[in-house]
């Protein structure tokens, strides 16, 4: 799973866990740090994080790669992977960045349909990513166009993995997984609320507290 945050304390906390494989950011959460861009980025990159996905931002299809250029050229750039807003002139630059840097990794964001994702995979991307929770609300089946999009790719033994994101929930969270969703991508605090349930927490109270009178017995 990935964390959906550009907040370094947030991440420092998190990646410790073990659980999560890298960070994705866009131009809304990376605002929400009130710091340069650039300058984020890389304090991101400056973490115990093996990805960090990051988006482009432009209207044309030369401010897109250009942008994709300057994000190349900065320190620790091997870890970034690239996002790329599908629509005409994304899928454009995804095949550019593809036929120039093959290796280089691209997720298809900014997904809100089956069709839309299948024509992100046949373009060259990695990773698509659905907003599972903005499909919702806008009376979209996101697990239904999750389902359909992992039937395309294993049929046809493409390598794209579906990414989902955008989430209000944990349910949400699950479903995308189980419609066949590869991966998510998570706000830190559903990320806390998977794990720190109040009844497990209560139980490990009670555990720690009888363990205390145990070695309070041994004395």
């Amino acid at each position: 799973m990935f964390l959906d945050t550009a907040n370094i304390n947030d991440i420092n906390e998190c990646m410790k866990t073990g659980v999560l494989k890298g960070i994705t950011t866009n131009p809304t959460i990376l605002l929400k740090e009130n710091v340069n861009r650039f300058k984020q980025i890389e304090n991101i990159l400056g973490t115990n994080t093996e990805l960090l996905f990051v988006q482009l931002i432009g209207d044309t299809i030369e401010e897109l790669y250009d942008d994709y250029e300057k994000l190349n050229n900065i320190k620790g750039c091997k870890k970034i992977a690239y996002k790329v807003p599908i629509n005409l002139i994304g899928l454009e630059v995804v095949n550019k960045i593809k036929s120039n840097n093959p290796k280089t990794i691209v997720l298809g964001t900014a997904i809100y349909s089956a069709d839309q994702g299948i024509l992100a995979a046949l373009a060259g991307c990695d990773y698509v990513a659905p907003y599972v929770n903005r499909m919702s609300n806008n009376n979209i089946n996101p697990f239904d166009a999750i389902s359909k999009m992992r039937l395309f790719y294993d049929d046809r033994e493409l390598e794209c993995k579906i990414l989902a994101a955008s989430f209000k929930n944990t349910n949400q969270i699950l479903d995308a997984l189980e419609a066949g969703a590869h991966t998510c991508t998570i706000p830190t605090d559903l990320f806390k609320q998977m794990v720190n349930k109040e009844l497990a927490l209560n139980a490990i109270k009670v555990f720690n507290h009888d363990g205390q009178k145990l070695d309070e017995m041994t004395k």
